[in-house]
């Protein structure tokens, strides 16, 4: 027996030994060590490899046990998913809401919607005018997004040009708010300039006709008040889109009451016929907040 065989030998009996020390301190239920045979090394001229490449290919039976199996975990993780009521049927996977159900719970709740602002509309009481006013001025008019375009230049240092929002110049907002002129409140002329007292204008009718004695509303809005004075006849102010008002005076009839509603070019009075011969004249006031406005600046007079 040459030095490398007794080398060997040495070796497979001191693993056995280890081996079966390990399988005598185990749990009974622990499957047994089985001894080793003797194996003729894979080449000769290296005994170590026969053993070392048979344990490669034959793991201990003590790991395997213990060492969990991957996608046997991940099977039963992914059962839960597929688990139905019933235990006797099989699983399915979890079914996606049809476009239908998710059609109709989007109608719900936009009927839900609709009738919540049909509700507040029917009512005459003065939260229900706040929240009028509030729905009106956000139908009827556009976002600002100039905050959003500065914090948008402030982060990224300039506002991206596909972004049709973006990039507006003060030049081009000028030219889309004059497109959109407000209604004249009568067809006529202008006799008194905002100069004279720097609260209002006086127009003069174009003719003594119930035609050109009809007073109109410039925009949409709500009526404020309707009060009647000796001298200056009927007067009716108006809350217009925003905080912008207009007071109608020296009107001689009109339907309309506090909280009615009015549209642009509507007709919500009529100036008294003068017996002079003289068309009559209408004191017309526009204001922005707290602050007086010239009408002439905002609206397109003949």
């Amino acid at each position: 027996m040459d030095i490398k065989t007794s080398v060997k030998n040495r070796r497979e009996a001191r693993i056995r030994e280890l081996l079966e020390g390990e399988q005598f301190t185990a749990q009974d239920d622990k499957p047994s060590w089985t001894a080793l045979p003797d194996r003729t090394p894979a080449n000769p001229h290296n005994p170590k490899t026969g053993f070392i490449k048979d344990n490669i290919t034959n793991p201990s039976p003590r790991y395997a046990e213990h060492e969990p199996d991957p996608e046997r975990l991940w099977k039963q993780g992914h059962r839960g998913w597929y688990d139905t009521l019933d235990p006797g049927a099989p699983g399915e996977p979890p079914r996606k809401a049809s476009f239908l159900s998710g059609l109709i719970r989007r109608i719900t709740v936009s009927a839900l919607v609709f009738g919540l602002a049909w509700g507040v509309f029917s009512f005459q009481q003065p939260w229900a005018l706040r929240a009028q006013a509030f729905i009106i001025e956000g139908l009827s008019h556009e976002m600002d997004f100039q905050a959003a375009q500065v914090w948008y230049e402030e982060h990224f240092g300039s506002a991206p040009s596909f972004i049709p929002i973006f990039g507006q110049t003060d030049e081009h907002s000028t030219k889309v708010n004059a497109g959109t002129s407000l209604v004249p409140p009568l067809s006529g002329r202008v006799v008194q300039s905002f100069a004279v007292d720097l609260k209002g204008i006086v127009l003069e009718a174009g003719g003594g006709s119930l035609a050109d004695r009809a007073v109109k509303s410039i925009e949409t809005g709500r009526v404020l008040e309707v009060k009647e004075h000796p001298e200056n006849g009927i007067t009716i102010r108006i809350q217009h889109t925003g905080e912008r008002t207009a007071a109608y005076s020296r009107l001689a009839e009109t339907g309309l009451k506090a909280n009615d509603w009015v549209q642009g070019g509507d007709i919500i009075g009529t100036l008294a016929s003068s017996g002079t011969g003289s068309p009559p004249s209408l004191y017309f006031e526009l204001k922005e907040g707290d602050r007086d406005v010239d009408p002439a600046e905002v609206i397109p007079f003949d």
